[in-house]
């Protein structure tokens, strides 16, 4: 407490004398504006620029040290050197719009030698679209004139009691009617596909993917669906599929009184390994840092090489932990990595009852060893 108060005595001396440390001093580099308005310019116009003016108010010569732009649309066009007192600096600012259309707002940096603090300015603006092609708008080509905007959607959480759906625009560029169906191969059982079943040529409109759980469904984790649609009677270029993570319902979770998984790591390293190494383990802890106990929901691995020990349904009371056992089996790797003596990575997923982090990611990494 004694060094705080006399921390604070000396600021407030400082300020008094009108003595600022050199970490808050400001740069003596005034600028006539912080803002460069660019207004509105076509998106297909091609770049546009334009310029912000300062003055060293200072007493003596400024460096102009760095521009620094934070977007690789924005490049700052400036001759570094020493702005001498009274004299102007100034620097043109350059943007592309093309394939940004909208509103225009970026931060851009200037260092100079006498602050630590940089100058913020910025550039705003309004990009007008340009009239993009059909190919632009849908660049799926599905195969016999169909083509989609996207053919992937991730939806992210899917709540117990909950719906999610998703609209991906379709358009039929041939000069024929085109005949729509389609099979899984992949299902996860809870989503809904609607398509239509002809499309006259020119026609657009959208395909609805839809996920439901229901409200007291023991299913979690991730939800994946793979689906191949049928052209013409023919299968066509792309597959569409969807993902999504099933967890509890939290509409009603207290976020004071609620568990908190927290894993002591997320990455683990078996270093070099041999492809026919016996399975090898390391331990994590998981910790309940919450209120109410902790419950494992599910636990998910991308490779069949690696396997987390903790079964479905394991509690943790508050504040209690448990170790838990991650098992690498070197001779599941697929034998391609071990050719090319290429990194093994992979995730394990771990679904919880927690409410702020429902899903946690495990890394798993080995170095294939070559032989003696």
């Amino acid at each position: 407490m004694r060094h705080l108060l006399r921390h604070i005595s000396l600021v407030l001396l400082a300020t008094l004398l009108g003595i600022v440390p050199l970490w808050a001093q400001q740069s003596s580099l005034r600028f006539s504006s912080e803002v460069c308005d660019l207004g509105h310019i076509a998106e297909d116009g091609g770049c546009c620029s334009g310029t912000f003016k300062a003055t060293n108010c200072g007493q003596q010569s400024i460096e102009v040290v760095e521009i620094i732009t934070t977007c690789g649309c924005t490049s700052a066009i400036y001759t570094p050197g020493s702005v001498g007192v009274g004299e102007c600096f100034i620097f043109e600012v350059r943007y592309d719009p093309m394939n940004r259309p909208g509103r225009i707002d970026k931060s851009i940096f200037v260092r100079t030698s006498d602050s630590k603090t940089e100058i913020p300015l910025r550039i705003v603006g309004y990009v007008q679209p340009r009239q993009r092609s059909i190919d632009e708008i849908y660049p799926f080509d599905m195969g016999e004139g169909l083509r989609l905007r996207s053919n992937f959607h991730a939806f992210g959480y899917l709540e117990g009691g909950k719906s999610l759906e998703e609209r991906i625009g379709y358009v039929n560029t041939s000069d024929h009617t085109i005949s729509l169906s389609y099979k899984y191969k992949t299902s996860s059982g809870l989503m809904e596909l609607s398509i239509p079943q002809r499309i006259a040529p020119a026609e657009s409109g959208d395909i609805i993917l839809s996920y439901s759980l229901a409200d007291n469904s023991d299913i979690y984790g991730t939800l994946t669906d793979v689906i191949t649609l049928i052209i013409n009677n023919k299968e066509a270029r792309y597959s569409l599929s969807a993902q999504a993570i099933a967890i509890d319902n939290f509409d009603l979770s207290d976020d004071i009184s609620a568990p908190k998984a927290v894993i002591s790591k997320n990455i683990i390293k078996f270093g070099e390994i041999f492809d026919s190494s016996a399975p090898l383990t390391q331990s994590i802890t998981l910790r309940n840092e919450g209120a109410i106990p902790l419950v494992v929901r599910k636990v998910e691995s991308a490779s069949e090489a690696v396997e987390l020990i903790l079964e479905r349904g394991t509690t943790i009371a508050s504040g209690q932990s448990i170790e838990v056992c991650v098992r690498l089996k070197p001779q599941l790797i697929k034998s391609e990595l071990w050719e090319d003596m290429m990194p093994f990575v992979a995730q394990v997923r771990l679904i919880t009852n927690d409410p702020m982090r429902p899903l946690q990611s495990l890394k798993v990494t080995a170095l294939p060893k070559p032989k003696d």
